[in-house]
């Protein structure tokens, strides 16, 4: 009896997976289809990318920046300690367009972790009232930046996250991407941003938004140095601090790919399961792909069972699961198939790299990330997000 109320219970977070979903559908609006609301005149936004050895997604990126509609724009490529082409890129780049202001930097502050550093360091040098951090492989539609501004002034914003389109040329690494985008909904419920009384609140390394006059009476990136998730981070700085949020999704106007192969995602995974998920911890880390793999292996062992009322909610479960495939592939427009099969193909393959990346950063002792070692003691003491 024990065994078959487990695996009701795992079924039924197939269940939780698709409300927490439609809640998440219901409640997020597409960029693209808000109306345009100019405001009386456009205040200077300055965009902020860091880079490290981003050689062969800084081109194209940078392409799309310097091409936005947008009237009042500078833009502050930093460099930090590429051994690529990263500031060959960037220099020839602003040889021929004058609002570009790029910084070489060659060491590192103790303390900080290199890519918080270059987005403080960034801050300093731009001028805008509005200022877009966003990352050096995301490539943005003509009037993107004109609509985010439009509706961050008319709504009176203080943060602003717009959710980019995601895509892979790996079908394996989009299965993975589907389960860990279903894990945000449930962990990060993004429908309570604008809540002020809910800590929710979403940020991502693609579109964090924000407005200088308030983010200057933070603690800023200082705050911030060793969080590994420094996008969350920031989001979360902003509405404790009393900031106005909100969250969009990009609706084609932003874009990014994650992980172009299996070995790219397996090695993208090295940072964020060991920080962000396992916490640092090895019983967590484990603790979680087991979960992970017992919920996406709940269904099909259920319906194997003895009991009518346990196979019934196998077969529910799976129902369920194809629900949320669907809902999920017409609401992000992307292919069904991946979306089908993130549980429980996802759940066993996000599992996996859960393990390897938990027991590689105990082994480590620590994460090595753009080529820098930081330590699990001096990790854990720079902790801002929990998940």
């Amino acid at each position: 009896m024990v065994g078959a109320l487990a695996l009701s219970l795992l079924c039924s977070l197939w269940l939780l997976s698709l409300l927490a979903n439609l809640k998440m559908v219901r409640s997020l609006s597409r960029l693209g289809d808000l109306e345009l609301l100019p405001p009386p005149a456009w205040p200077k936004l300055s965009i902020v990318v860091p880079a490290c050895n981003e050689g062969e997604t800084l081109g194209p990126a940078l392409t799309t920046l310097r091409a936005l509609d947008y009237p009042n724009l500078e833009i502050v490529l930093i460099d930090d300690r590429s051994t690529d082409r990263t500031g060959q890129i960037m220099d020839e780049a602003r040889e021929v367009d004058s609002r570009l202001t790029v910084i070489h930097l060659d060491r590192l502050p103790e303390g900080w972790l290199g890519k918080v550093h270059a987005l403080d360091v960034g801050t300093k040098a731009s001028s805008g009232e509005i200022i877009l951090f966003t990352d050096a492989d995301v490539v943005f539609a003509r009037d993107a930046l004109t609509r985010a501004v439009s509706y961050f002034e008319h709504r009176g914003l203080d943060h602003l996250c717009v959710v980019p389109d995601i895509t892979s040329r790996s079908f394996v690494a989009s299965t993975m991407i589907a389960t860990a985008l279903r894990g945000i909904a449930l962990s990060q419920r993004p429908w309570n941003t604008e809540n002020p009384k809910k800590k929710e609140t979403i940020g991502g390394g693609a579109f964090n938004m924000v407005r200088r006059s308030f983010f200057e009476g933070t603690p800023g990136f200082e705050w911030l140095r060793l969080e590994v998730a420094d996008d969350i981070g920031l989001a979360h700085l902003m509405k404790q601090s009393g900031g106005k949020p909100s969250v969009l999704i990009a609706g084609g106007l932003v874009a990014v790919e994650w992980y172009s192969s299996v070995w790219g995602a397996i090695r993208g995974m090295e940072k964020n399961g060991f920080a962000q998920i396992a916490r640092y911890s090895l019983a967590r880390g484990l603790l979680l792909a087991a979960l992970m793999v017992g919920v996406g292996s709940a269904p099909f062992l259920a319906m194997a069972h003895p009991f009518d009322w346990v196979r019934i909610a196998g077969v529910t479960a799976l129902l369920v699961g194809a629900a949320n495939g669907v809902l999920l592939s017409r609401w992000m427009k992307t292919p069904l198939l991946p979306q089908l099969l993130a549980s429980p193909v996802g759940d066993f393959l996000l599992a996996f790299l859960i393990v390897r990346s938990t027991v590689l950063g105990v082994a480590r002792g620590g994460l090595i990330w753009r080529g820098t070692v930081y330590p699990t003691a001096e990790l854990r003491k720079g902790v801002r997000i929990k998940f």
